[in-house]
């Protein structure tokens, strides 16, 4: 075997937790039942990466078969990536075309080929009408380098795709080149949302999740209901709080829904604004460029840390729109400027 292949294989075994190792290759599917069966689990991982690829051998693996098993792995552990998300497009009066799967990727891997010489590009179809894609970027004068790889994820007939951040100059304009023409789209723009949960990612755009949004200023009066009043405490005092509290509770369920949210680590804004009001006319006053500052808000779980606030007493009920229409508008990146 050759030896860039070989240690290609080591190194994406070596990456495989031992817990998970058996279920992903027999999703991998590149290895017979009888031959996974004659595999020792228990023993160093080292030694069961060289009984692994005396069985790769035996196979004749190639940098493709390979390249699956990173797929699958990848799949698995999807959220070890940060994942950015692009929008398509098609002209407004275009028929719907009927999506070839085959057609799809013969398109995309000519596309990367024709402008440039060495890459590797590998597909794997999953169950829910998504294509996962593998590219292995090179040079004109480069083999492809295995180790640094970018992957898609593209649901058939639909204008989005999920790209694991790259950073390799040079292959967006590639990639989304490839992407609309492939999926006979005419335009790509990236979204203004990124995320390491790539199942969020998708419940955001796909509208998958439970978010109705309303006016809260509304005079609806409150549903009648059992409070469950002390009637050795202050009565007056007691009802008002209990209002309070069932108007945030009201208010979040309107806002957020029932169900739980999306997940998303952070939501990040840039003001930019120029300094008024100097009446003594000072240095802030003749400055021309305007102040910018970024802030930014970061939680393992963001949504449900927004969600919480008002009812924990943090904040007032509603929260701001900013803040609330992460989900809505598809976005964890936003500009604000002066009108």
């Amino acid at each position: 075997m050759d030896e860039i292949l070989a240690e290609f294989i080591r190194r994406t075994i070596l990456k495989i937790p031992m817990a998970k190792m058996m279920t992903i290759l027999k999703t991998w599917g590149f290895l017979s039942e009888t031959q996974l069966q004659t595999l020792n689990f228990k023993q160093r991982k080292e030694s069961l990466v060289q009984d692994l690829l005396l069985l790769c051998e035996e196979n004749c693996a190639s940098i493709n078969d390979v390249a699956l098993l990173d797929i699958v792995y990848t799949q698995v552990h999807r959220h070890q990536k940060m994942w950015d998300v692009f929008h398509m497009s098609k002209e407004t009066d275009e028929d719907v075309d009927i999506f070839d799967v085959e057609e799809f990727k013969s398109s995309f891997k000519k596309i990367l080929h024709r402008a440039l010489k060495n890459v590797t590009v590998s597909f794997r179809d999953t169950e829910e009408n998504a294509v996962w894609i593998r590219i292995a970027w090179g040079t004109q004068h480069k083999k492809p380098n295995q180790y640094k790889p970018t992957y898609v994820v593209y649901h058939s007939q639909t204008p989005f795709a999920f790209t694991s951040s790259s950073r390799l100059k040079g292959t967006v304009p590639l990639l989304g080149q490839a992407l609309t023409v492939a999926s006979k789209h005419h335009k790509i723009v990236q979204m203004d949302l990124r995320s390491r949960h790539l199942d969020s990612l998708k419940a955001i755009v796909f509208k998958q999740f439970n978010q109705i949004f309303e006016n809260h200023n509304s005079t609806t009066p409150l549903q009648e209901r059992t409070l469950g009043l002390d009637i050795n405490m202050d009565s007056r005092i007691i009802h008002e709080n209990t209002v309070e509290k069932e108007r945030v509770r009201r208010v979040t369920e309107e806002t957020f829904g029932v169900c739980p949210q999306p997940q998303l680590e952070f939501a990040q804004y840039k003001l930019e604004t120029k300094f008024k009001g100097d009446l003594c006319g000072g240095v802030l006053a003749e400055r021309e460029e305007p102040l910018r500052c970024l802030i930014k808000f970061s939680s393992p779980h963001l949504l449900e840390a927004l969600k919480s606030l008002a009812p924990a007493g943090i904040a007032d009920a509603p929260l701001s729109p900013l803040l609330t229409c992460i989900p809505n508008k598809a976005m964890n990146y936003f500009k604000i400027r002066d009108k």
